[in-house]
């Protein structure tokens, strides 16, 4: 255990110059600069026993948004827990970032040692954390729940093998749990890695020969799933109950961000622009040269190595295939693919994808350590990549800009008007024809009749208030309507509808309705559909099981 905690140690200590510069007061600018306003709106649900968090109350311009059933909410609720521990939004957003380099060293540093051993492990673990591509989702994209994924990746490879290899309850609830909490973390990323992980687990069943494990890497498949339903579940089926349609063209047109061979595997450039058609990107899209060279070169010794090391010769031959297939699917010479395989068009960045490469490749640099590592270039090949390393890439992890800001700076202000209406279209209800230009009123609308409303209050997924009517009023909340959203009036359902559009350039889609004569206490909620309570039970239920499995695997005997 000792030796383990020096490794570990030591790893960590390596990877600090990735994040130390993040480790200070402020904020720093990314692209994506929603990722504190994110933390902050799910805090608001949390504050209202919103649980799962699905309608934030300040997107949208304030008139409230489905955020949270359509972007995967997994990250935030971490964050969420460092803010309520007492770290500022801005400094949980910093702390997620610091957390994901070292968690996705550290389990890339189990899957690999159970694979290769500590060295080979070791050196892979930095290689991952180094990856120019890594730099760009922390430093220019600021994409936190893409970056996250690289915790899950190595994780779910890990427990798929190891339940191929050892069986126990404990790999197989590894497994649902790693699965799960990708899919709530980056729903894109999901759909292009569990494929990948799926023929990962054949591999070994092959290799291993041991096809009555198959029904148990099923099981944990769908245990993954459960876990994942209560946020995947109403994302696909309510999907069309929101405007997803700037999210696919324009500059999110796929068709606009293919990488060329230089820009993969030649090119070292680093820039904090934004991707564009042709090659004159600004930003590094690259594999790195030490892995596709480290691929290459593994590549050679397995054939020459091949009797002696089988199962693992056979891994990189087929890993490396996969890397090669998803990094033939970032240049443009894949298009025919892109275009009869439509959901792609979701990942708008063909390059997203070098995400699944940067994986796959270390698995295969990592096991050339792995064959080598009885002679005698073993340490002084191991050095030197740890050394290339730093030297090609370690400028990388930086900011472009720093702000001597804290949350008071963050969510008032300039600053607070930008947050409210950035990527505005994204999940806008499909009510409305166009987003608002104007912030939501503070008090609900009397469109006819008289009437005075006496106090209003708004949270995150409700609204509620005192209203005196004088004579039949058509009443007008800023709210928007979406699937789920009822109304009240003194603790009687109303009937409400959302094609009042008096006095608005473009139809809002917002609640109206009509109230007689008297005092009324309004109330209006999102409530969950029947698919939402079906994904919800389902989480529930997958969640038991596998906090079951855990407890029953202390009582197994060590695989080891």
């Amino acid at each position: 255990m000792a030796k383990k905690l020096k490794i570990w140690a030591l790893l960590i200590l390596l990877i600090i110059p990735a994040f130390i510069s993040l480790i200070r007061p402020g904020f720093f600018w990314m692209q994506d600069d929603l990722q504190a306003f994110r933390i902050q709106q799910l805090d608001k649900c949390i504050s209202d026993l919103q649980i799962p968090c699905r309608w934030v109350p300040d997107a949208g311009y304030q008139y409230g948004y489905p955020q949270f059933n359509f972007y995967p909410p997994g990250v935030y609720y971490l964050g969420e827990l460092f803010h309520l521990i007492g770290f500022q939004f801005i400094d949980a957003v910093k702390i997620l970032f610091v957390l994901g380099f070292v968690l996705a060293a550290l389990t890339m540093f189990i899957f690999l040692r159970s694979l290769f051993g500590p060295v080979p492990a070791f050196v892979g673990a930095l290689i991952y954390t180094y990856s120019p591509y890594k730099a760009v989702d922390v430093y220019v994209r600021g994409a936190l729940s893409e970056f996250w994924s690289f915790v899950f990746f190595p994780l779910i490879f890990w427990a798929i093998y190891s339940l191929i290899k050892y069986g126990g309850k404990k790999y197989l609830a590894w497994m649902g749990l790693s699965i799960g909490l990708l899919l709530t973390t980056h729903a894109l990323m999901s759909m292009i890695f569990l494929p990948l992980a799926a023929l990962w687990g054949l591999l070994w069943v092959v290799l291993e020969k041991k096809w009555g494990v198959v029904l148990k890497l099923i099981f944990g498949g769908l245990l993954g799933l459960g876990i994942g339903a209560f946020f995947i579940l109403p994302a696909m089926i309510e999907k069309p109950f929101s405007h997803s349609e700037s999210m696919l063209g324009g500059y999110f047109d796929w068709r606009q961000h293919f990488v060329d061979i230089n820009q993969l595997f030649i090119s070292n450039h680093w820039g904090y622009g934004s991707s564009y058609l042709g090659p004159g990107d600004d930003l590094s899209l690259s594999t790195g040269h030490i892995l596709w060279i480290g691929a290459l070169l593994t590549t050679v010794l397995s054939l020459i190595w091949y009797k002696k090391y089988p199962k693992i010769s056979t891994a990189v031959f087929v890993l490396n295939t996969l890397a090669l297939l998803v990094l033939f699917m970032t240049h443009q010479k894949s298009s025919f693919l892109w275009e009869k395989i439509t959901i792609l068009a979701w990942l708008q960045f063909p390059w997203r994808i070098l995400a699944d490469s940067i994986f796959l490749l270390t698995i295969v640099s990592s096991a050339g350590l792995f064959i080598i590592r009885q002679a005698k270039i073993f340490w002084p090949v191991a050095l030197a990549v740890i050394i290339g390393v730093f030297v090609l890439y370690s400028s990388f992890f930086k900011p472009y800009e720093w702000f001597n800001i804290s949350d008071n700076e963050k969510f008032s202000g300039v600053l607070w008007e930008k947050e409210l209406t950035i990527s505005i279209f994204d999940y806008l209800p499909i009510f409305a024809k166009l987003p608002p230009t104007s912030k939501a009123p503070d008090f609900p609308e009397i469109m006819d009749g008289k009437a005075s409303f006496l106090s209003y209050q708004k949270r995150s997924n409700w609204q509620k208030g005192e209203v005196e009517v004088f004579e039949m009023a058509d009443i007008r909340l800023p709210l928007f309507d979406f699937p789920g959203m009822k109304v009240w009036s003194n603790g009687k359902e109303v009937i409400h509808s959302h094609n009042d559009c008096r006095k608005q350039e473009f139809c809002l889609g917002l609640i109206s309705f009509k109230l007689a004569p008297g005092k009324h206490i309004i109330k209006a909620e999102l409530t969950n559909t029947p698919i939402r309570t079906l994904a919800n039970s389902l989480t529930v239920v997958s969640m038991f099981a596998i906090a079951l499995l855990f407890i029953k695997s202390k009582y197994e005997k060590s695989d080891y």
